[in-house]
């Protein structure tokens, strides 16, 4: 009995068909000799009957066929079966490790639907909203953001839902103060349509804050803190762009520090870049955080104020020209500050380069300058 069961469904078919086979030869030989007293019992098993032989023969043959049959049918279906088996315990397997890796894992990830519903958070996400995973059941993106966050991520989910295709945005968390790149994904069902999305949310601040840093470097003067000269054609450039579009003046105060050369001779360079930094704190105070204001060489500064008539920007100036000499009075320096200047206005009914600009500011500049000079 114990063998018995060792054996596969398909063997013990095939079995017990040849056990059911013979049974039936021996059956139909008991009833020969008992009922039909043609002889004895094992004569009848053995007999020579060619007819009776024929037909025992053929329900053995057939017996073993169909068990043979049979069997064939159940290890197919066996078969079947524990590919089925196999297949779930490998999916369920695959989701446990995906489920484990999105739980390990940094970023924020997280699922929702077309309705924007929450369909799953891993723990970063979790953590990052102060949630616990019965919390956002049922919750939509909405009860955890602000109207204006909802409306981005709405318009990116829409856009993911109707392509199905892959979209990324940055986006900046108000609750987290840090910027995220976020990777919206579709998820499809069976028919291809597209009718949930996962987002993964990777943190990128120490990314941008190094970016920030880099754009300072290449656009800002180390000396003063004020833009470079890349910087400052980075931002005129725009500037005189959106002046052409709606028609409006531009003004350009270039301004030159006089003597810096004789400071840095009898002084020292020490005391000439303190000089250029006075220099620059003074145009700093004068003007707006919304002017541009600019170091485009040694001793060389330009500002563009943001002025309507060309009176407002010249008021403007001579309030620079006033705090140089505010300066030199309680400055205690051992050289007084002194500053040459000149002014160019881009017409957007006539426009020109921001290097015209300069040229024309530039010689107003040592028009002042050598007056300086002749009336000593």
């Amino acid at each position: 009995m114990r063998s018995f069961i060792m054996f596969k469904d398909g063997q013990k078919i095939i079995l017990i068909s040849i056990l059911g086979g013979i049974s039936l030869w021996i059956i139909d030989a008991l009833i020969d000799s008992f009922i039909f007293s043609k002889g004895s019992f094992w004569s009848m098993i053995w007999l020579n009957d060619g007819h009776e032989l024929y037909m025992r023969s053929l329900f053995l043959v057939s017996f073993i066929i169909f068990g043979f049959l049979i069997a064939r049918f159940v290890a197919r279906r066996q078969s079947l079966e524990n590919s089925r088996i196999a297949a779930e315990k490998a999916l369920h397997e695959s989701g446990e490790r995906l489920r484990s890796l999105m739980e390990s894992v940094e970023d924020s990830i997280y699922m929702v639907d077309a309705e924007y519903k929450y369909l799953f958070m891993n723990r970063k996400h979790l953590e990052r909203l102060g949630l616990t995973e019965k919390d956002y059941i049922g919750r939509s993106y909405i009860d955890f953001h602000s109207p204006e966050e909802t409306n981005d991520f709405v318009e990116s989910v829409n856009r993911v839902i109707k392509t199905s295709n892959t979209v990324r945005n940055e986006y900046f968390s108000r609750r987290d103060k840090r910027y995220f790149l976020r990777t919206f994904s579709p998820v499809k069902n069976a028919d291809a349509r597209t009718v949930a999305v996962t987002v993964v949310s990777k943190d990128v601040n120490d990314l941008k804050s190094m970016e920030e840093k880099l754009r300072n470097l290449t656009l800002t003067d180390d000396l003063t803190g004020l833009y470079n000269r890349r910087g400052f054609f980075t931002m005129v450039e725009s500037l005189l762009k959106l002046a052409r579009r709606y028609k409006r003046s531009v003004f350009l105060l270039y301004a030159d520090m006089d003597g810096l050369k004789e400071i840095n001779d009898v002084l020292g360079h020490h005391e000439g870049d303190q000089a250029i930094i006075d220099t620059a704190n003074i145009i700093k105070a004068t003007f707006r955080e919304t002017d541009i204001v600019a170091r485009i060489g040694g001793d060389e500064f330009v500002v563009i104020p943001i002025a309507d008539k060309r009176e407002d920007a010249e008021i403007v100036a001579a309030r620079f020209k006033e705090r140089v000499m505010a300066h030199n009075n309680i400055s205690g320096r051992a050289y007084k500050l002194s500053i040459s200047a000149g002014m160019s206005c881009y017409d957007p009914n006539d426009p020109q380069s921001i290097d015209d600009l300069l040229t024309q500011a530039e010689k107003l500049m040592y028009e002042e300058k050598m007056l300086k000079q002749k009336t000593g």
